[in-house]
């Protein structure tokens, strides 16, 4: 592009511009050689070879702070020129300060959803890769495991919705950052306030995953909606050399660091003490019908929907930041019909396994598409899945169905590593 624009500046104008009876083609070549003599000498400087270091030290730097002398011949000053644009170019280039913002870091992913036991699929995921970008020009990558509950209304709502509102949300915080520079502070609030306002239109959710006043029309809605209709939600937003990770309900997300599982995510039981403490502070009861349960009912503390169960119910998600580290092989995030009958280690082992393993081939395989064999009609994506993420999300669903799980099974696996 240097190049380019040397040329470009450096042209004659015309036939009368050069000498008289001087050749302009051949005047032209004769220049162009000489630029690209130029070019390769000063890459050789910068590069630091031996023979560029002994034929003038500092080479580049004098390129440039040095302007082109006013005696050199016009050819001269043409392959002067093109050196200094290109010392400076290389130049200007922003040296690293942080070492989380220069590092690339890579994200490749793969989902299966599976009804499993189940007569009907109320699992959705959601896979939406670069689907902002933050305030500092970071490309914000969003994946979500969405489990239903009374229908699959609400999680279709969250499947369909929760990732524009969200990139909305993160747009105004955007601004809050700019004026305070509070960045987790600002993501925190984008994903609290994306979480109400998906609340707010569970009542009318559609198993479309649109949201209405009015019974919607499509062929979806003769099902049930209302009050008891809700889904858990575990939100990873993936920003630089950060994983935020949202979770409302007992769905997971799980980081496998080197050899150990770290859990970014709690899930919201009746039974944990702070979450019975709150639901009883509130004039609420956890009855143990088949477990802990609110009312008796729901065997979570918190969800999107529900409205009947509110105010021990709430949609308030509880967030997570984690700094990546080079030790981070990938993310899981999965429904509880996963995590109810494989722990936290094995889920770790058996992706880590099958992503170091390799694929056999880096093509489109059936059932490898932007969501996985899912029957619940994932999202589209902007870019396919990664072979060795869908065989190892496939996998831990098969392991988790061989071992009996009796609920949907949603399964992501993010790859955290630069893998050839």
């Amino acid at each position: 592009m240097v190049m380019a624009s040397a040329g470009v500046n450096n042209m004659p104008a015309g036939p009368g511009a050069g000498p008289e009876g001087a050749d302009p083609a051949a005047e032209c070549r004769l220049r162009r050689r000489r630029r690209l003599a130029s070019l390769r000498h000063v890459a050789s400087t910068s590069a630091g070879s031996d023979e560029s270091a002994a034929g003038g030290a500092g080479g580049e730097e004098k390129a440039q702070t040095t302007p082109p002398s006013s005696e050199s011949s016009s050819e001269e000053s043409d392959g002067s020129a093109a050196a200094i644009n290109v010392a400076s170019a290389v130049a200007g280039l922003p040296a690293a300060t942080d070492a989380g913002a220069a590092a690339v870091w890579p994200v490749a992913f793969g989902s299966v959803a599976l009804a499993g036991r189940l007569r009907e699929m109320e699992d959705t995921v959601s896979l939406h890769p670069s689907f902002c970008v933050w305030a500092d020009g970071s490309p914000m990558h969003f994946f979500a495991v969405f489990d239903g509950h009374g229908g699959p209304h609400v999680a279709a709502l969250c499947r369909e919705q929760m990732h524009g509102i969200l990139a909305t949300e993160l747009a105004a915080a955007a601004e809050h950052y700019l004026a305070h520079r509070d960045e987790e502070r600002s993501w925190r609030t984008a994903l609290s306030r994306s979480f109400a306002r998906v609340d707010a239109l569970a009542p009318g959710a559609c198993a479309c995953g649109r949201a209405t006043a009015a019974e919607c029309a499509c062929p979806l809605s003769s099902g049930q909606r209302g009050a008891i209709v809700g889904s858990t939600a575990v939100v990873a937003l993936l920003v630089r050399d950060r994983l935020v990770v949202a979770n409302c309900g007992d769905s997971r997300a799980v980081l496998c660091r080197g050899a150990h599982a770290v859990p970014l995510s709690e899930d919201q039981k009746p039974d944990r003490p702070d979450e019975r403490a709150r639901i009883e502070a509130v004039g609420g009861r956890v009855m143990f019908i088949n477990g802990a349960r609110v009312r008796g009912i729901l065997a979570m503390s918190r969800a999107l929907g529900h409205k009947l169960l509110k105010p021990e119910v709430i949609c308030e998600p509880e967030i997570t930041i984690t700094t990546r580290s080079d030790d981070d092989e990938c993310l899981i995030l999965a429904s509880d019909g996963l995590w109810d009958v494989i722990s936290n280690k094995v889920a770790c082992d058996v992706s880590r396994q099958c992503l170091e393993d390799g694929s056999p081939t880096r093509a489109r395989t059936a059932g490898s598409g932007e969501a996985g064999p899912s029957s619940s009609g994932g999202a589209p994506v902007a870019q396919q899945p990664e072979p060795r993420c869908y065989r190892a999300a496939a996998l831990l669903a098969r392991l988790a169905l061989g071992r009996e799980s009796s609920d949907n099974i949603s399964v992501v696996v993010i790859d955290l590593k630069a893998r050839s």
